[in-house]
């Protein structure tokens, strides 16, 4: 029997690998309100008195199997009982300071601020549901068999490892490492691979308890998209992996990658930062070079964006290996978007974060993303400095984006549509719009992910063999190391 501390030293002792050196807009707080706080729901994953539903992408990885794998498991397997029983244990840890130990000893213990508006964020009073969360009334949905979990953890890792010895793959570690020592953790960030998600975590745990207080916020959910990226007072606590002496520090953490099917990445990238409108100003108007577009890229379609990007470097639609090659970050735990609230829950509880996990609990991912999509986008639609986008699209217009995108990913269902008539298309009226179709037109998880495997499909089909050969070889890597299968999702 050996704990999770032991576990992930068998790891680090499984990578037998040297270590290498390398060169002001305020938001409406009305919008924070969660779908789910309706008083009649519909059926799916934002019913009221149904647990949150988290949609699994993607198809199962192909793990290779050998002698080795099998005696990986058997050590995971003998320690399994013994994690789990500790693991029920554990306390809601309290916030702590940078430098202190973890604590275990109960809730963050925070004064229940006032509603602060300042010039990019909004935070509400802790009496209120936090952004994004329901208040849930029926039975929670069972939690994850964290020793199955684990047992496919240890799997990828194996694989990943095996790989490792066949494949040439680049020495370097590019990528931003968030890292906090005080919780023994570390991850490297992958865009469009639940990395939001990561960022919101490390953000929160990295706040001593008056910062917290101050901002009025009592969850890493409460933390938006858009003050991750550009508000300064929620900077991340960064590593680099390319200095020796940072890259001896994260090696003594517990290291975490998140990964996701490689073409359903590149295909999100596509819909949040081509359809959508963040890179328009960046990259969409490069890519049209003619006609009326070349001043305002409205309709760039997803054949223009992959012929566009894929000979360009952006850690958007870069191959993981680019970014955290796992030969040399060498995770002690692999996490895949597609199974993601199992993954989260394993980290999370092996690193005393149980409070987290409840908070996890209370919300539903989608409907996190969806509105915290509609704010992103509105605020960069609004703010001065991109005043692009108010001669390139009205609001009516990027309304009606989101609505599609919304359809595509398999979020909102394909009936339900935006009216043409609304007094005003502001993102306040947007989000009790799309609450209002949710009772209109439920949409199980089931059907959300047909939906959007029709949506992917359709738009791969559109692109010619030889472009598609391209993407397969780019991405070739990552399929092998992470054991995705080279072709489209079916499930």
């Amino acid at each position: 029997m050996f704990t999770f501390s032991e576990y992930i030293q068998e790891t680090n002792k499984d990578w037998q690998l040297p270590l290498v050196a390398h060169n002001n807009y305020p938001v409406d707080a009305r919008l924070y309100e969660p779908l789910t706080r309706l008083p009649i729901l519909p059926l799916g994953p934002f019913k009221e008195d149904q647990p949150p539903v988290v949609i699994e992408s993607g198809e199962d990885p192909v793990n290779a199997e050998s002698a080795h794998t099998a005696a990986v498991l058997n050590k995971v397997v003998r320690s399994l009982p013994e994690v789990a029983a500790n693991i029920s244990k554990l306390g809601p840890p309290g916030l702590v300071n940078r430098s202190a130990a973890v604590s275990v000893q109960g809730p963050p213990a925070v004064p229940v601020p006032q509603p602060i508006v300042s010039n990019h964020i909004v935070a509400k009073p802790t009496s209120r549901a936090p952004i994004g969360h329901a208040q849930q009334s029926g039975p929670s949905k069972p939690l994850p068999d964290l020793v199955k979990v684990s047992e496919e953890v240890a799997r990828r890792l194996n694989h990943t490892k095996i790989m490792c010895d066949f494949l040439k793959v680049p020495n370097k570690v590019d990528s931003d490492i968030y890292y906090l020592p005080q919780y023994n953790l570390s991850y490297c960030k992958v865009p469009k691979a639940a990395c939001t998600y990561w960022e919101q975590m490390f953000s929160f745990l990295n706040k001593v308890s008056h910062e917290i207080a101050q901002l009025g916020i009592r969850s890493p959910f409460q933390i938006s998209k858009y003050d991750i990226r550009y508000t300064s007072h929620l900077n991340l606590p960064r590593k680099s992996f390319r200095s020796e002496e940072d890259q001896a520090d994260i090696l003594k953490t517990t290291r975490v990658l998140f990964v996701r099917h490689p073409l359903e990445r590149l295909w999100s990238c596509y819909l949040e930062k081509f359809f959508l409108i963040d890179f328009w100003t960046s990259a969409g108007i490069a890519m049209k070079t003619s006609g009326a577009e070349t001043k305002c890229p409205k309709s760039i379609t997803f054949r223009e964006f992959v012929e566009y990007t894929l000979p360009l470097y952006n850690e958007h639609w870069a191959p993981v290996t680019e970014l955290c090659n796992p030969c040399i970050f060498q995770p002690n735990i692999i996490g895949h978007v597609e199974t993601i609230r199992d993954d989260t829950h394993l980290i999370l509880r092996q690193s005393k974060l149980d409070w987290i996990v409840s908070e996890q609990e209370k919300i539903s991912r989608e409907e996190n993303q969806m509105l915290d999509t509609i704010i992103y986008n509105y605020q960069i639609h609004s703010i001065n400095w991109y005043s692009f986008y108010h001669k390139c699209l009205s609001q009516k217009e990027l309304a009606t984006k989101l609505w599609e995108v919304f359809k595509k990913v398999g979020y909102l269902s394909s009936h339900a549509l935006l009216p043409e008539t609304l007094s005003d298309y502001n993102q306040t009226t947007i989000i009790l719009e799309l609450k209002s179709q949710f009772r209109k037109f439920p949409l199980s998880s089931a059907n959300g992910r047909a939906q959007q495997l029709k949506m992917l499909k359709r738009d791969y089909d559109a692109l010619p063999k030889p472009l598609m050969a391209k993407i397969l070889e780019k991405y070739n890597t990552d399929f092998l190391l992470f054991g995705y299968n080279a072709s489209l999702p079916t499930s």
